[in-house]
């Protein structure tokens, strides 16, 4: 549904077409940030390597001592594992509460950049209190869809769609955010599985991507101008102003 009321159906090819012109023309920009991005997702999998390489090594002794009916050895790795795991979970409990504010803190910059790429038009940036306000926003309802998607798959897979475009609404409309959630929850109505199918393809892109930190930048990058992209088509062109009084 766009700004007049409408619903205005998305193209999934127009989105892409647009998209790829903006980035074309704000690479640089868009991956500067995106690379930021990338190096703090990637933090959390270096510092815990250790960890991880060590546990697996527990969890196919485990597996080991099961096939071979060896209940001593099973009971010995059974409990090397929980600690290890227990072990891993605080590290990365303790990663997540400094890192995923931050990640959410430039994933918000980074999609302000990719809507002024979309308009083809810098603008003036917002002060940095309101940048945080959206980023502890898109904290929370990260962390809302996620529980709704692991106890609920097609519930939290919807409800990820229609709160699609809440931070976006919050840095271009300039509205709080149950006003944000409203709008995005209107725009993405008749355009479900549009929608669905683009985050499909952009997660298919990211996954291709994973193995190489370089090729990870550009599409983190790219993946957040289609979203910006899905959003200005939605959005559509300004209500006409009112007539004069009179």
């Amino acid at each position: 549904m766009n700004a007049t009321g409408e619903i205005t159906k998305l193209s999934v090819t127009g989105c892409y077409a647009l998209a790829w012109r903006s980035f074309s023309k704000w690479w640089i920009p868009l991956c500067l940030i995106s690379g930021l991005v990338v190096v703090f997702q990637i933090v959390p999998r270096v510092l815990v390597r250790t960890d991880m390489d060590e546990f697996k090594t527990t969890t196919r002794a485990c597996v080991t001592a099961l096939i071979e009916n060896d209940l001593t050895a099973l009971e010995t790795v059974t409990a090397e594992a929980a600690q290890r795991s227990y072990a891993l979970s605080r590290k990365l409990m303790a990663y997540g509460l400094y890192l995923f504010p931050l990640i959410a803190l430039l994933t918000v910059v980074l999609l302000m950049y990719a809507n002024w790429a979309v308009k083809d038009q810098r603008q003036a940036r917002m002060p940095l209190p309101a940048l945080a306000w959206i980023a502890v926003v898109h904290v929370l309802l990260a962390i809302g869809k996620l529980t709704a998607f692991l106890f609920f798959v097609v519930p939290g897979v919807y409800l990820y769609i229609k709160l699609l475009f809440v931070s976006l609404v919050m840095l271009e409309l300039k509205k709080s955010a149950g006003e944000a959630v409203r709008i995005s929850w209107q725009m993405t109505r008749g355009n479900f599985w549009p929608l669905l199918l683009l985050m499909i393809m952009n997660t298919g892109l990211q996954i291709v991507a994973l193995p190489t930190i370089v090729g990870e930048i550009p599409v983190t990058g790219f993946a957040n101008t289609t979203r910006a992209a899905a959003f200005r088509m939605l959005l559509g062109p300004p209500p006409p102003p009112p007539p004069p009084a009179g």
